[in-house]
């Protein structure tokens, strides 16, 4: 694990390559002691949350490589590419991502943003590279557009076409030659060196961040649908159980034996939430287990998929749990929570809105649930909960 200071690097694609060349330009400058790197599939929470370890970390470096944003629609698709639809996507969330950029901006640490070209696997495959290029570069604008985002330049010999490893970018998302990752790294340390503010790592909150990412949640318009599990949806739970870490009362569990997902399948007492938002439609992202023991509600599973994290979809849930209680006429929620290394996102939540429980748990009044949802979340009010609590119900709420 890195100690000392740190310089976050989020990306797009798979991006720990640079680390070695990256690592070195920054530590024999003195810039910062390592490097931390956040996985793709965790930017928009990373960007959105209170970044782990905060105060030591110097700064964050946004890596953009447009076609990405496409990859999951196209990776597999023989079809051709309907560019009407191309260009709406990627101005979508070109959208998205800017005013996440500014949300991560507003912590008053250094933000670096350099956009790669599309000239990989997805962009070569469907021919969408000129495309991709128009974007990158209007992406570009917007970025310099923001006041405390700086925004890094392509080095210069990597012009020719030589660096792109389409092999290794169609198979792991890693779009550049060792070599290209390395020149990589040394060009990016050397700007940073240029560009760094010297100003003293501080732990005070950041206003600005906070007014912004309010403003964000505002915008995003989130909608949770809760509704008891069905057998056809029985490939979600599986997924759920056996991958979701960060958010997770147990941690992931792969060696989950099958006879007891078909128990969570065929319980009562076991609910799936569908999130979408104005800007994607995640579908089932999240699950709650749970039992009646005397005048508590018991919760045993809980998880949601890194997807969803930073849109309050937590706060959501709990409003759902709490309605689920009180319509069984129980007391308190209670959360079986079990530490597995991973799981320390979920910790954070349940400090934040529970109490500790001698019996290995966390406890939370339900006639006490709704005010701390409110002292907790950064915009109370910013999602719409649908809640069927059986077949003949629906309860609809603005949170």
């Amino acid at each position: 694990m890195e100690t000392g200071f740190l310089l976050q690097v989020a990306s797009t694609f798979t991006c720990t390559p640079i680390e070695a060349s990256l690592r070195a330009s920054i530590v024999d400058a003195g810039i910062a002691d390592g490097l931390g790197f956040v996985q793709y599939g965790q930017m928009s929470e990373y960007m959105l949350g209170p970044a782990p370890q905060s105060a030591h970390i110097l700064g964050t470096i946004v890596l953009v490589r447009v076609e990405d944003w496409l990859r999951d629609n196209l990776k597999s698709s023989a079809s051709p590419v309907e560019r009407g639809e191309l260009r709406q996507e990627l101005s979508k969330r070109a959208d998205e991502f800017v005013k996440q950029l500014e949300v991560l901006s507003g912590r008053k640490k250094q933000v670096w943003f350099l956009a790669c070209p599309s000239v990989g696997w997805i962009a070569e495959h469907h021919k969408i590279d000129v495309v991709c290029q128009t974007y990158t570069n209007l992406l570009a604008t917007r970025v310099r557009a923001l006041s405390n985002v700086t925004v890094l330049s392509w080095p210069a010999s990597l012009a020719k076409s030589h660096f792109p490893d389409r092999s290794a970018d169609r198979l792991g998302q890693i779009p550049f030659t060792q070599s290209a990752f390395d020149e990589l790294g040394k060009s990016i340390g050397n700007q940073l060196m240029k560009t760094l503010v010297r100003t003293q790592p501080t732990t005070a909150p950041a206003v600005a961040g906070g007014i912004e990412l309010a403003a964000y949640l505002a915008d995003l318009r989130v909608e949770v649908r809760v509704a008891p599990a069905a057998g056809s949806q029985r490939a979600h739970i599986d997924r759920l159980v056996r991958t979701a870490a960060a958010f997770s009362l147990t941690g992931e569990d792969p060696n989950i034996e099958d006879a007891e997902i078909d128990a969570l399948v065929e319980s009562e007492n076991c609910m799936l939430f569908a999130v979408s938002d104005r800007i994607s439609d995640n579908g089932v992202s999240g699950l709650a287990a749970f039992r009646p023991v005397e005048d508590s509600l018991v919760v045993e599973r809980l998880a949601l998929s890194c997807t969803v994290l930073g849109k309050q979809v937590e706060y959501a849930v709990l409003s759902a749990l709490a309605i689920i209680a009180a319509d069984r006429h129980l007391a308190t929620v209670h959360f079986k929570y079990r530490a597995s290394g991973r799981n320390q996102e979920m910790l954070r939540f349940l400090e934040s809105i529970a109490d500790a429980d001698p019996d290995e748990g966390y406890v939370v009044r339900v006639s006490s649930i709704e005010g701390r949802i409110i002292a907790a979340a950064t915009k109370p009010g910013a999602w719409t909960l649908r809640l069927e609590l059986n077949t003949a119900s629906l309860l609809e709420a603005t949170a």
